[in-house]
C-alpha cells in the first residue's frame, strides 16, 4: 500500500498546484468527456457479450420490457403491455410510437425478426442456452407478438426484459456478417452511436425521439464523447487537467486524494448483483485432503474479515458500501435463503481446525483472477493468522476454466456477475456445478420448473441453505463501481441494478 500512499500524496500537490486553473468542464457544450476501459470495435449484447456491451448496450439499446427491482415488477418498454395466457404463451402488445435512430418506426417484425435470430441453429452465440427455451415467435398483428415456449419457464419473461435487446430488421438482417452491425448499431435506447472505433473511442448524441420508461430514463447528457483509457495513473492526470469528466474505477486512495483536493466528488454506483466469494471445488479436497472436512471450510470463512477486505479493496470508503449477504439477492425473481456464511471469529476457526486434526494447519493454494490479487493476498494473510499456510496465484479466465476441468483448484476466490440478471437461475447453476453432492443437484431440479415466486423462494433456500450448511461456497464482498467526477457531473442512477452505470445515467449540475 505503500507505493499507493505515496501516488495519493502526489496527486494531492499536483492538484494544489492546478487548485487555481480555470474548469475546463464541457457543460456550456453539454458534453460530457467519459472515458472507458475494455474498448470493443462495436457494440452488440449478442456477439460481443461483456462488460463493454453491458454499460453502453443499455444506452443504445432497449427490450419488451424494463425490471424495477424495488418493486420487483416488470415495467413497460418497448411493449407496452404484455399478458401470459397460459404457461407456454406469452403475448406483447407493442407501442406505436417507439422510433428506431434512424427515424424508421419499431413494429412487430422487428421482434419476431430479433427472436428468430437469436433461435437459429445457424446463428452461433456464446449465451445460445438463454433463448433455448423458446419453441416459435408469432406476428398477431403488425403491433401484436406471441411467443410460445417449449416447456414452463420461470425466468422467460425476466430474460425478455433484460438480455433481449430489439434489433431493427431493415438494418440487421441485410448484412452478410452481422458483426459490423456492432460497427454502426442502430437502437432505440437513450444514446445514438455517431462514432465508434476501437482506438478512437465513441461519440453519441442524446436521441430526442426516446420514449423513456419508469426506470429507464433520458440522458442526462447532449453529447457523450468516451475515449479508451485503461491507465489509472493517465486518468488521474486528464481529470486534474480538466480533459475529461469522470473517471470510473480509480484505486480508492487516488480517488479520495481527488476528493480531498475539494475540486472533486465521488459517487457510489447502485448496488449491482455481483459480488466476490470463496468457493471450494469438490475435486479440491484430492489434492488437500482437509479441504474435504466442513469443519475445515468452515474454518476458513471464519478466519476472512469481510470489514478488513472491503477496506483493502475501498478504504475509507468501504464506510458507504451496502455488504452482500448471500449467493443471491433477495431482488432477484425466485432467490430464498435462510441461513448465512458463518461470521468473522478467528477463536472458532483455530478450534475447529484442531477438531478437524489440523492443529498445526496445512498448506493450500489460492486460485483468482489478476485483478483480485490484492484481496486474495489479504485472504491468505488471515487464514495464516489462524495456521493455514495459504498462498496466491492468479490465473487468467481461460486458464481457471481448464484448473477446474482438471480439479487443480484448491480454493477459489471468483468475483462473479451475480448471474447479471434479477432472476436467481444462472445463481444456482453457478454454485451447484463444482460440487460432486447428488443432494445437491435433487434440491435445484425443481426450482427450474416452479412458476410461482413465492414458492420457488421456498425451494431455492433449500439449494443456498444446503450450500451454506456444507460451507461449499461463501460470499464475501459486493461489486461496486467509485466514479470520480467534477462538480458539474451528477450520477442520477439510483435503482439497483444488473450491471455497471451507463453513460446516459449522468447528468449536470
Amino acid at each position: 500500500m505503500i507505493h499507493r500512499y505515496f501516488a495519493a500524496i502526489a496527486i494531492l500537490g499536483l492538484t494544489a498546484g492546478l487548485i487555481t486553473s480555470p474548469a475546463f468542464s464541457q457543460k456550456a457544450k453539454d458534453t460530457l468527456r467519459f472515458p472507458i476501459a475494455n474498448m470493443e470495435a462495436g457494440i452488440d449484447s449478442y456477439l460481443l457479450p461483456g462488460e463493454f456491451a453491458n454499460i453502453w448496450g443499455q444506452s443504445v439499446y432497449d427490450s419488451l420490457l424494463d425490471f424495477d427491482p424495488l418493486k420487483g415488477a416488470f415495467v413497460s418498454h418497448i411493449a407496452k403491455s404484455w399478458t401470459q395466457p397460459d404457461s407456454l404463451t406469452y403475448e406483447f402488445e407493442l407501442r406505436n410510437d417507439v422510433k428506431w435512430h434512424d427515424g424508421q418506426a419499431v413494429d412487430a417484425d422487428d421482434v419476431v425478426y430479433t427472436l428468430n435470430y437469436l433461435i437459429d441453429p445457424k446463428v452461433n452465440l456464446r449465451f445460445k442456452s438463454r433463448w433455448a427455451w423458446i419453441k416459435s415467435i408469432e406476428k398477431l398483428n403488425p403491433y401484436k407478438v406471441r411467443v410460445r415456449a417449449m416447456r414452463p419457464v420461470p425466468f422467460g419473461l425476466m430474460w425478455m426484459a433484460s438480455h433481449t435487446p430489439i434489433y431493427p430488421k431493415h438494418a440487421h438482417e441485410p448484412l452478410a456478417d452481422k458483426i459490423d452491425f456492432a460497427a454502426k448499431p442502430i437502437g432505440t435506447g437513450p444514446l445514438r452511436i455517431i462514432q465508434i472505433d476501437k482506438n478512437a473511442g465513441i461519440i453519441a448524441e442524446k436521441f430526442p425521439k426516446y420514449l423513456a420508461s419508469s426506470v429507464k430514463p433520458s440522458s442526462g447528457v447532449g453529447r457523450v464523447v468516451a475515449e479508451p483509457i485503461n491507465d489509472a495513473g493517465s486518468l488521474v492526470a486528464m481529470l486534474l487537467t480538466g480533459a475529461v469528466d469522470v473517471a470510473a474505477g480509480l484505486p480508492s486512495d487516488q480517488a479520495e486524494a481527488l476528493l480531498k483536493s475539494g475540486r472533486f466528488d465521488l459517487s457510489l454506483a447502485p448496488p449491482n448483483l455481483g459480488y466476490s466469494f470463496m468457493g471450494f471445488p469438490s475435486k479440491g479436497a484430492a489434492t488437500v485432503k482437509a479441504l474435504g472436512d466442513v469443519r475445515v471450510r468452515r474454518a476458513i470463512v471464519k478466519a476472512i474479515d469481510r470489514s478488513a477486505l472491503e477496506i483493502v479493496r475501498w478504504g475509507d470508503l468501504a464506510k458507504g458500501i451496502r455488504p452482500v449477504e448471500a449467493l443471491c439477492n433477495k431482488e432477484q425473481i425466485g432467490c430464498g435463503y435462510t441461513k448465512l456464511a458463518p461470521a468473522y471469529d478467528p477463536a472458532g476457526a483455530k478450534k475447529l481446525l484442531a477438531e478437524a486434526g489440523y492443529a498445526n494447519g496445512f498448506d493450500v493454494t489460492i486460485s483468482c483472477f489478476p485483478a483480485s490479487v490484492p484481496e486474495a493476498t489479504a485472504i491468505s494473510g488471515m487464514l495464516r493468522a489462524v495456521g493455514i499456510r495459504a498462498s496466491v496465484q492468479s490465473h487468467p479466465v481461460t486458464q481457471r476454466v481448464q484448473l477446474l476441468k482438471q480439479g487443480k483448484v484448491e480454493i477459489g476466490y471468483y468475483a462473479w456477475s451475480g448471474g447479471g440478471i434479477f432472476e436467481v437461475s444462472d445463481a444456482i447453476e453457478r454454485h451447484i456445478a463444482e460440487y460432486d453432492d447428488p443432494l445437491l443437484k435433487k434440491l435445484a431440479a425443481p426450482t427450474r420448473t416452479i412458476l410461482d415466486d413465492a414458492e420457488r423462494r421456498v425451494a431455492t433456500a433449500k439449494v443456498f441453505d444446503h450450500i451454506t450448511e456444507n460451507v461449499y461456497a461463501a460470499v464475501l464482498m459486493p461489486v461496486v463501481t467509485i466514479y470520480t467526477h467534477t462538480k458539474e457531473v451528477r450520477l442520477n442512477a439510483a435503482l439497483p441494478r444488473e450491471f455497471s452505470v451507463s453513460p446516459h445515467e449522468f447528468s449536470w449540475n
